[in-house]
């Protein structure tokens, strides 16, 4: 088997060269986290089969992006579905896990049954299964057929990928999954799903039209907004950064759906700096939301909770764990000169001066708005992240749970301290990155002029990070100033008019993002519910309004017709041999027919 996946070897080009890299620079410190990770599970569950598991997933990841046909990226694509479904039910002993891995592995397959579809209308238009082929025949994939191969794509990678409608699989399966996993699936799963739908758009179709291009510009603002609207008032810290990962996710969709645009007007220059913004947020997206979600991990394996409101005074107890967080906290949050803010400035530099070149003004229009929703969302997952970092770190422990913590291993640490020097490192020398990054991704596009002051980034990008850094040191040495004028007193926080306060009394999750849930309930699927009995019993929900209004009602229709099916099922084996006889004659008609 193996040697007939690999008869042609390995697709190796600098995109997939760029997927290998990010995928090696983050497993590596969260295979040394798992080993101290999984001495929480003592003899529960089996370690070794998380280790097991770990591995055949990160292998897959790898084997996806260098597969060199069709049939060996399914293959691979499959086997990292598999291999991450078990990790997301490791914990099987919690029905919700079994629950919400079901849900996983049904959104999976869908993901699958489109790529399977797309790939057939490939090799049927091109004559192809290998990738270079299909590369050097894009030419025929043009018109309705690209129209056909990118919709399918968008559906195929944009299930595993987690765009709004199909995200909600995602805010699910990532606190399901033990907090190694979920660093792999969000940090480097979900952009494996990206690899593929940039492989499609750039490389096998000749060109995506123009409304296309911009539905995706459209698809990843909504699911950014959407999510991080969502994200801001979780109390599950790993629900709330999966939510994160989906806005980050819509982010970079939409810079994707812009360079096509720009391509499709022949702005070759513009296009592949988009790009190259996406690509280089993909990579500093896999490195701050690995580093959150291992640190997430460690705030469980000390205290035993993800829920923000039973934490509270950490950064006294796991100083080392807290100071990484909070390196994450500031690069998801874009602050210089941390790697988050390079990547964002690259994607706002595209949409303020890309539009200036386009005479459509509708298109215009519709790009400068979706640029001014990503600022919003910008601002939101600043406010996420203070939400996370404040509540879980500061403050004084809300619970006995966050008062006497487990001591976290060394494994651990070292793991997570990687990680934030990565933050750090791919920040402070973005400027070389980039230009870099510009020089190996050029070769995906014609007419480049790579001597284009548009690709001038280094004198930008140092010139707004050190403005920045000067105004915050500037307010930081005014306030020492200040403060050293004028006498502090400390006291409890004022109570309301109660003396006998308590730790309790702290802002908690729900109450730091009540004005946002308040003003965006009805898209955050907010509800109140008060019950009486001998006391008063007031409980606040939120759900996702995807899952309530899409997902129940479409499996409500499908339990229905499965129970008029039902009557079919006669318990005679020659009548079951004929279902499968026809259904098998149904299906290669319908190939045969397609192709």
């Amino acid at each position: 088997m193996i040697s007939i996946l690999f008869n042609n070897g390995l697709l190796i080009d600098n995109l997939s060269l760029f997927f290998v890299f990010t995928i090696l620079l983050i497993s590596i410190p969260v295979f040394i986290y798992t080993f101290g990770y999984i001495k929480e599970y003592k003899d529960e569950y089996s370690r070794i089969y998380n280790v097991f598991l770990t591995t055949i997933f990160i292998l897959s990841m790898l084997l996806v992006v260098l597969a060199k046909d069709s049939i060996t990226f399914i293959v691979f694509w499959e086997i990292m579905s598999v291999s991450s479904f078990f990790l997301v039910i490791y914990e099987h002993k919690n029905f919700i896990n079994i629950k919400n891995g079901i849900m996983y592995l049904i959104m999976t397959h869908i993901s699958g049954f489109f790529l399977m579809t797309m790939f057939a209308f490939l090799y049927k238009y091109t004559g192809y299964v290998d990738f270079v082929g299909i590369a050097h025949r894009s030419n025929l994939v043009v018109g309705s057929k690209a129209i056909v191969v990118f919709v399918l794509a968008l559906f195929g990678f944009g299930a595993k990928a987690g765009f709004m409608p199909l995200h909600a699989w995602l805010p699910k399966a990532h606190p399901s999954a033990p907090s190694n996993a979920s660093a792999l699936m969000s940090g480097l799963m979900l952009k494996v799903a990206i690899y593929g739908l940039i492989r499609v758009s750039f490389y096998f179709i000749g060109l995506v039209s123009l409304p296309f291009s911009l539905a995706l510009v459209i698809i990843g603002v909504i699911t950014a907004i959407y999510a991080i609207l969502n994200a801001i008032v979780q109390k599950d810290i790993k629900k709330l950064l999966a939510y994160s990962s989906a806005e980050n996710i819509g982010i970079i969709a939409s810079v994707i759906g812009l360079s096509l645009v720009f391509k499709h007007y022949g702005m070759y220059d513009f296009a592949l700096l988009a790009f190259v913004g996406a690509i280089f947020h993909i990579l500093n997206h896999a490195v701050f939301k690995s580093l959150l979600f291992m640190s997430a991990g460690s705030v469980l394996f000390a205290t035993g909770t993800k829920n923000m409101n039973e934490l509270g005074g950490l950064y006294s107890k796991m100083k080392f764990a807290s100071i990484a967080a909070f390196i994450g906290t500031l690069s998801i949050s874009a602050i210089p000169p941390l790697n988050g803010f390079a990547s964002e400035f690259l994607i706002f530099k595209n949409f303020i001066y890309g539009p200036k070149m386009i005479n459509d003004i509708w298109v215009v229009v519709v790009l400068l708005f979706s640029g001014a929703i990503i600022a919003l969302t910008s601002g939101g997952a600043l406010f996420a992240a203070v939400k996370s970092y404040g509540m879980t770190y500061l403050g004084s422990s809300r619970t006995k749970k966050a008062e006497k913590i487990h001591k976290i291993p060394l494994t651990m640490n070292i793991g997570l301290g990687i990680l934030a020097i990565e933050c750090i490192i791919l920040g402070v020398f973005s400027p070389f990155i980039i230009k870099k990054l510009i020089l190996l991704m050029s070769e995906s596009f014609s007419g480049i002029n790579l001597n284009s002051s548009l690709f001038n980034i280094n004198t930008e990008l140092t010139k707004v990070s050190l403005i920045l850094i000067a105004v915050v040191t500037i307010i930081l040495i005014i306030n020492k100033i200040l403060s050293s004028k004028t006498k502090i007193v400390y006291s409890d926080t004022w109570g309301c008019g109660f003396v006998n306060q308590s730790n309790k009394m702290q802002y908690t999750s729900n109450a730091f993002s009540q004005p946002q849930t308040r003003l965006f309930a009805k898209v955050q699927g907010y509800s109140k519910n008060t019950k009486v009995s001998s006391v008063i019993h007031l409980s606040n929900n939120i759900f996702d309004i995807c899952e309530n209004y899409l997902y129940t009602p479409t499996l409500n229709i499908v339990n229905y017709i499965s129970k008029k099916v039902v009557r079919i099922h006669l318990g005679k084996v020659r009548i079951y041999v004929l279902y499968i006889f026809i259904a098998l004659t149904a299906t290669t008609f319908t190939i045969y027919i397609l192709l």
